[in-house]
């Protein structure tokens, strides 16, 4: 099995996995021959229906703003492919979004059975009207970026907003061990964090003060990436 949960996290979790999503999952996640990733198993296994009260709209506004991240990323990505490194760290960024997103997905099929602290989400809902704005916005200015420097910037300005915050408090909103125990939801932020605050300072020295600004924000971040 491919994709962002492999066949080896789901072997070195089977009774979360089974609790979450059932024997029939399991073993066709395990499968030596599956060739599908684990979101489209749950997919073909109808995990997406049932709404719990409101946490499917809510979880979809959470993977949009991931998704609305990758089209910027994306835009910058292709903007600079001709700007030695700093393309393939966008297109890198973009990917890591579409990670996220489906990590998400994966959310919205466990609350979907399991269910969702609605409590520990509370916090954050004010703030998604917010986020979808700024990122509709930086979306809409992406295309007047015309250096290096600005592209960079607005990274930073990005991944400093609450849209990381917001990623986590969805995965510890779902009630489900598979989302608490798996290591790529687990590692999926730091990650996250670790290769951008390590890559912006070798792109642009210009950038260095503001990784320690961001690293703070993510305690997590190891100092010397």
């Amino acid at each position: 099995m491919v994709g962002v949960i492999t066949q080896w996290d789901v072997m070195a979790h089977p009774i979360s996995t089974i609790r979450s999503f059932g024997w029939i999952v399991f073993f066709k996640a395990v499968e030596p021959w599956q060739g599908k990733t684990f979101l489209g198993l749950l997919r073909d296994s109808g995990m997406f229906g049932a709404p719990v009260s409101k946490t499917p709209e809510i979880l979809e506004r959470c993977v949009e703003l991931e998704l609305r991240a990758k089209r910027i990323y994306k835009a910058l990505a292709r903007a600079f492919a001709d700007e030695g490194l700093i393309g393939p760290f966008f297109a890198g960024l973009a990917e890591q979004e579409q990670y996220h997103a489906d990590l998400l997905e994966v959310c919205r099929a466990a609350a979907a059975r399991k269910g969702w602290k609605s409590q520990l989400f509370n916090p954050w809902d004010d703030y998604l009207p917010r986020l979808e704005q700024q990122m509709d916005a930086a979306y809409a200015d992406v295309w007047k970026i015309d250096s290096v420097e600005a592209a960079l910037q607005l990274v930073v300005e990005i991944e400093s907003a609450e849209i990381n915050q917001v990623f986590r408090a969805a995965l510890a909103a779902t009630d489900s061990a598979f989302v608490k125990k798996l290591r790529p939801f687990k590692e999926a932020m730091e990650a996250h964090m670790t290769y951008i605050v390590g890559r912006l300072p070798e792109l642009s020295p210009n950038m260095t003060l503001a990784c320690r600004e961001l690293r703070a924000k993510f305690p997590g971040v190891p100092r010397q990436a």
